[in-house]
């Protein structure tokens, strides 16, 4: 006979006290766990980081399912004022911003039923918020499935905004398989360069796991990873206070939990190139990296990789994620991408009804024109990045 499940007897709780989010830590990774979230974006650690170094405006808005008094099901929130359009609107989003790669909601491992328990939170309490904005959510995810599935089915308007294509290299079969399917000429661009890096000394790859000199191991990191256009362009990590702090928070978190992966390469003993990475659940995630542009010509960002993989191959890990766009050198890797897209939801009422009709009709137009593209030209040359909201 089938066995039945009995659906969630559930009640949603209303978290807004950093506190109490600070002492759910066990419970938090045990939902994310049961969830199947296999990066590290939305954990108890990472978001702690996140809050401590940012300092969001706001107030938190963490939704908790649970079933007979259990947590079964979160959702990450923040609520505060923003613009959209020129239109101050109040905003319902993931916690989380640039720095966090992906999110999700932490829907257990009943996901339907999660999803309709805090959408029917939401929906109860829609004269709170005009916008649900989930950035960088993966299109796979029970997020993207569920959560849409159940607000359109009660009438709301949903908005899916695509988003980055981060190139990734699943492990699998024999390296040398992987690495002969790569193109002939990156394979002997790749000797060229190791054979000219190893003329100048021997050629290694460092990888740090520990916080035990974390100061010099950092720095070291920071002067890599801005000293070529990061730096100029302001974009660095270090040319932020907030960014540097949050980083460094992630470095020591990830070094307790036995996440880190602060990878260097060496030549002659000198570390030339970076690639600050964790490992999460047996993968790869690149956060940042640089190089000295003094080893320009030799793509030492290419050899990190080409060691990286190889290791990944050597230890058995199931994946390789290089994060952020599918720019060229990520696809010489590559054997596939993770796509993602931002999720909006807008409740039935007048206000939000006309903010969606911008956005989906509006908008669209205007980037079909000119203007638009001349307005991205700008932008870029400015160094502003211009966001679907």
């Amino acid at each position: 006979m089938a066995t039945v499940k009995a659906k969630i007897s559930v009640d949603v709780e209303l978290i807004t006290d950093r506190h109490q989010f600070a002492g759910m830590k066990r419970v938090w990774n045990e939902v994310l766990e049961r969830s199947g979230i296999d990066h590290p974006f939305v954990t108890h650690e990472w978001i702690s980081a996140w809050w401590d170094s940012f300092n969001p405006k706001g107030m938190p808005y963490i939704l908790a399912v649970k079933d007979r008094g259990t947590i079964v099901a979160l959702a990450p929130l923040m609520l505060n004022h923003a613009k959209m359009y020129g239109c101050p609107i109040r905003r319902l989003h993931g916690m989380g911003n640039v720095y966090s790669e992906r999110f999700e909601l932490l829907l257990g491992d009943r996901p339907q039923e999660a999803a309709e328990a805090l959408w029917d939170h939401l929906k109860t309490h829609a004269h709170r918020w005009d916008v649900l904005e989930l950035r960088q959510v993966p299109l796979d995810s029970p997020t993207m499935t569920w959560l849409s599935r159940v607000a359109a089915h009660d009438g709301c308007k949903i908005g899916h905004w695509p988003s980055s294509e981060s190139p990734y290299v699943a492990v699998r079969g024999e390296w040398d398989a992987y690495y002969k399917g790569r193109k002939k000429v990156h394979r002997a661009e790749m000797r060229k360069r190791l054979a000219s890096l190893e003329a100048q000394g021997p050629v290694e790859m460092e990888t740090v796991q520990s916080d035990a000199d974390l100061d010099r191991n950092f720095e070291d990191a920071l002067r890599l990873e801005s000293s070529v256009w990061k730096g100029t362009q302001g974009t660095a990590i270090g040319c932020l206070p907030d960014s540097k702090t949050f980083y460094r928070d992630v470095i020591r978190m990830s070094a307790t939990n036995g996440w880190l992966r602060l990878y260097f390469l060496t030549v002659a003993g000198k570390r030339i190139a970076v690639r600050i990475a964790l490992l999460f659940q047996n993968r790869v995630y690149m956060l940042k990296s640089g190089y000295d542009p003094q080893y320009a010509a030799f793509a030492p960002g290419h050899v990190l990789s080409h060691k990286i993989l190889d290791e990944a191959w050597r230890l058995k890990f199931d994946e390789v994620d290089f994060l952020g766009n599918a720019e060229r050198w990520k696809l010489d890797w590559s054997t596939d991408v993770h796509r993602h897209a931002w999720l909006f939801v807008f409740p039935k009422r007048f206000k939000p009804r006309v903010l969606h009709y911008l956005k989906e009709r509006i908008v669209p137009l205007i980037r079909c024109t000119r203007f638009y593209s001349v307005l991205r030209r700008l932008a870029a040359k400015m160094n502003i990045e211009i966001h679907p909201e």
